[in-house]
């Protein structure tokens, strides 16, 4: 199972990618998660 906690922000990944913003693109799947618990 991966562990996404560490890179669920641009700038914890190497090199950062601009396009990004400041959210990674595992905090998708945090957000998702969020919703469905509600």
């Amino acid at each position: 199972m991966p562990h996404p906690e560490p890179v669920f922000r641009t700038v914890s990944n190497s090199p950062p990618i601009e396009e990004w913003k400041e959210d990674g693109p595992w905090m998708r799947m945090f957000r998702n998660a969020r919703v469905f618990v509600g």
